[in-house]
């Protein structure tokens, strides 16, 4: 048995848009006019970590709290399944391993946004980033590879002592995600399945 990690948001699913709908309008609930563009380098980070970089001094208990009632309650904002991913994870399957997902989205929003695009995975760990990630990875037998788009996904895959697999569907591109540690680097999660007879049998 094997298994292979993977962050969520715009590795497996693109939630941006519902991201950046809900910071907003938590913003605006607070008081501040916060657009598209300030919040857009900071996807893949802890939402309430963006909310103190972009406005110092916020209230993030507050601001966390707002957040997710306007992201769990938007049902016309739509998180499609990334090119590939079910593709993928059927191929993980069918060579006897496992998919985890390590997210830095709560573990509630994590096992919800799973259960929504009903990605087939054996396990959701939420709640961690960078470093952190690569903890939880550790908690699972014979990790083989990490996939995610952030360069902090880099600093997870070293910690679980497993190689990194950049995916450019998020605000990274390949030369950031290689300069980051990545081994390989992929558009479309469907060319992962090609590579996988290399990390299953490694």
């Amino acid at each position: 048995m094997f298994t292979i990690g993977f962050d969520l948001d715009l590795t497996l699913i693109d939630s941006r848009q519902r991201i950046l709908t809900a910071a907003r309008r938590a913003f605006a609930d607070l008081g501040h006019a916060v657009d598209d563009a300030a919040l857009l380098p900071h996807m893949g980070v802890p939402i309430d970590d963006v909310a103190r970089d972009v406005v110092p001094g916020i209230d993030a208990v507050r601001f966390l709290r707002r957040y997710r009632s306007h992201y769990d309650t938007d049902e016309t904002t739509p998180v499609p399944v990334l090119p590939g991913a079910d593709e993928l994870l059927a191929a993980i399957r069918a060579a006897g391993g496992e998919s985890v997902v390590v997210s830095a989205k709560q573990q509630a929003a994590a096992e919800r946004a799973v259960a929504d695009a009903a990605l087939d995975v054996t396990a959701v760990v939420g709640g961690r980033f960078g470093q952190r990630k690569g903890d939880a990875l550790r908690l699972f037998e014979n990790v083989r590879a990490y996939l995610g788009d952030h360069v902090e996904d880099a600093a997870a895959a070293r910690a679980a002592g497993c190689p990194f697999i950049g995916v450019t569907t998020g605000e990274f591109g390949d030369d950031a995600l290689r300069r980051a540690g990545a081994d390989a680097t992929v558009g479309h999660l469907g060319e992962v399945v090609a590579l996988l007879p290399a990390y299953a049998g490694a």
